[in-house]
Formats: structure tokens, sequence, C-alpha cells
């Protein structure tokens, strides 16, 4: 039993190795140091959607009650 113990307490406090990351994330994060920092600084990168990804006006209108947007 105790050499479950010790086998589990060990396991627990094993030390994890991130081998890769892929993401695209706004604020400038560019790679995991710097969405690090996004997320540790509390930034807030919400923006904008650019012009070229989808045309804004085709789906949204100030009235929330407008049918089709």
């Amino acid at each position: 039993m105790q050499y479950k113990l010790d086998d589990y307490e060990r396991a627990r406090s094993e030390p994890i190795a991130i081998v890769g990351l892929g993401c695209r994330f706004p604020g400038g994060v560019v790679d995991a140091g710097t969405y690090w920092d996004v997320l540790s600084n509390g930034v807030d990168a919400i923006g904008e959607i650019p012009a070229n990804r989808w045309d804004v006006d085709a789906f949204y209108d100030e009235n929330p009650q407008q049918p089709g947007k």
C-alpha cells in the first residue's frame, strides 16, 4: 500500500512538458509566450472584425428583432 501511495504522490507532482502549440488568437498573439502574456495580463483583445473577413452589414442590425439578422 505504501508503494501505491508513493507512486500516486510522485505522479501528482511530476512535471509536464508542452511539446507543441498551435493557435490563432487576437491581441498580437504569435506564439506561446505572447499568448501567456495576453492571458496573465488580462488583455482585452476584442476588436472589430476585418471587413475582408465577412460583410457585417449582411448579418447585423441594431434592432435585435430584425428578421434574418
